[in-house]
């Protein structure tokens, strides 16, 4: 009896402690999809080139806010999409240069993020409504001129997307530091957290995300998607990423047969600030080299 009453306490424990488990991958997977918002840290305005505050609404309807910058004459405006937990203040000062350079940009927060409206992110895949719903903006304030798309990790993906859905919608793509896989790409931000062990421990939140997420993770894939991009393509990646690791690039390019640029020693999303030089300079060429702008 007493060996049965033990084996009973044994299951009890082991149900328990398996329910705990879960209710965390719950939290997590909740939270992820209703991240916190990081403060504005830096503008245009800040780096001496001239903003405007603007409010848009994105294809399915949220609002979104952002800084559009006017280049007088300009034949080639650029929509600039920033990373998973960041806000329009990350690509402001590639905006900055490309302003320089003879571009009209727009910078804005995605959907849960910064000062726009929603409160579920979509790691890109919903993002590209957002995309959309930008580029609509853009085409509207500069009738006639090119549009490319220029993205950070989660807006990498989410301007892949949306050109993937309509390959009229812009005439170039940039994607720094972009996932291939969706799956791939939530391991690799608990890899980037806390190494393989938290990856390990977290990997079933994938699966556990999926309901809450409402659409099927497995299923969104960016190379996928860069197979039906009509437009030329420019892949920029740190050979250091442990994030998306550099085979995901390496996928991303062999889709759509595009070069990648290499920053060296450079992890996730660090090549536009430690190789700035180059990062500008390879931006900078391909604008002026498919749109003469």
């Amino acid at each position: 009896m007493a060996a049965i009453r033990y084996v009973r306490y044994a299951m009890i424990l082991i149900l328990s402690l398996i329910g705990v488990y879960i209710l965390i991958l719950l939290g997590i997977a909740w939270f992820s999809l209703h991240p916190p918002r990081t403060p504005v840290f830096i503008s245009p305005g800040a780096l001496g080139v001239p903003q405007e505050e603007v409010e848009f609404q994105s294809s399915d309807g949220i609002i979104l806010r952002g800084w559009w910058v006017e280049k007088p004459g300009s034949r080639c405006t650029v929509v600039l999409g920033h990373g998973y937990l960041m806000n329009r203040s990350e690509l402001s000062p590639l905006a900055a240069t490309l302003w320089q350079a003879g571009c009209s940009c727009l910078v804005y927060d995605f959907r849960a993020h910064g000062r726009s409206g929603g409160r579920k992110s979509g790691f890109g895949y919903l993002e590209r409504f957002d995309v959309r719903g930008a580029v609509e903006f853009a085409k509207a304030r500069k009738p006639g001129s090119s549009v490319v798309l220029v993205g950070s990790s989660m807006g990498s993906a989410a301007s892949a997307f949306a050109l993937a859905d309509d390959p009229g919608l812009a005439d170039g793509l940039i994607l720094d530091s972009c996932y291939s896989r969706f799956p791939s790409a939530i391991l690799g931000w608990w890899r980037f957290l806390g190494g393989p062990i938290l990856s390990a421990l977290l990997s079933p939140t994938v699966v556990i995300a999926a309901p809450l997420a409402g659409f099927n993770p497995f299923r969104v894939d960016v190379a996928d998607a860069l197979k039906r991009v009509k437009a030329p393509v420019l892949i920029l990646h740190g050979d250091c990423d442990n994030l998306a690791l550099p085979d995901e690039a390496r996928r991303n390019a062999e889709a759509c047969g595009c070069e990648v640029v290499w920053l060296e020693k450079c992890g996730h999303s660090e090549g536009r600030w430690i190789h700035a030089e180059e990062y500008e300079a390879a931006a900078v060429e391909f604008l002026r080299r498919w749109k003469g702008g």
